[in-house]
């Protein structure tokens, strides 16, 4: 498979939970979804042409938590304005709860590590466009009001593996290919994620994600194999992946 890797990083995201209705809140990293579409962005893509080349059959993706997190909340609020007149005085208005992810720990930015892999045609764009950073839109985190940096961009082999016992994975981890989770000083998030879309933006596929809030490595023994990440230009240390 054709693969890439890359930091995406920025001051603020937020990465809307899909069963939110009244209240905005977010995951505190992009969900595989989320994923797809800003890689589809980079190449400029029509919105909701590419759910199905970019599925999650077609194009294995992965994240990895960088850096701690927090949430704040704020409250926007929604006008209702029939006409440049009622800006100032709007015919109705609607308070909503907003959630918004920053750094923790005293940390001042958000930073995820995307790992990217398909056979599909577009992989060659996209890595020559990832590491000429000449993407046709611009990178965001969640929303086109928090934008976003892409660092580090590294071309990579992501390799299958197999290993009985412990073996550390660096990606956020699927659920159910988890089969024990060594002792240590985690602080695990379970979160239920969108995988895929189907027509009109509906949940297609969805999956339960386990990962540390500040980005620990995990040590796991898996069900089944992982992806060692081993880079071809550039410098970083060796990683285990399992895709979402």
């Amino acid at each position: 498979m054709k693969s890439v890797v890359f930091d995406i990083e920025g001051n603020f995201a937020h990465f809307r939970k899909f069963y939110t209705n009244s209240s905005s809140l977010s995951y505190s990293l992009p969900p595989r979804t989320t994923i797809e579409g800003l890689l589809a962005s980079f190449l400029g893509f029509e919105r909701d042409s590419y759910y199905e080349k970019m599925s999650s059959e077609k194009l294995h993706i992965a994240v990895k938590k960088n850096l701690p997190t927090r949430s704040i909340t704020q409250t926007l609020n929604y006008i209702k304005a029939t006409s440049v007149s009622k800006l100032n005085a709007p015919d109705e208005h609607t308070q909503i709860p907003f959630e918004v992810i920053t750094g923790g720990d005293n940390e001042y930015k958000v930073s995820y590590r995307i790992y990217a892999a398909s056979d599909e045609d577009y992989m060659d764009e996209l890595q020559d466009r990832l590491v000429k950073n000449k993407l046709v839109y611009p990178p965001s985190l969640g929303t086109v009001f928090f934008q976003g940096s892409v660092e580090n961009v590294s071309l990579c082999e992501i390799l299958p593996e197999e290993k009985e016992g412990y073996v550390k994975i660096s990606s956020v981890l699927p659920a159910k290919e988890i089969e024990e989770i060594k002792c240590g000083e985690y602080q695990l998030v379970k979160e239920r994620m969108p995988r895929d879309f189907g027509a009109n933006r509906q949940v297609k596929k969805s999956g339960s994600y386990i990962f540390d809030q500040r980005g620990e490595t995990l040590v796991v023994k898996l069900k089944g194999g992982y992806y060692a990440v081993n880079v071809l230009n550039g410098v970083r240390e060796k990683e285990n992946i399992v895709f979402m």
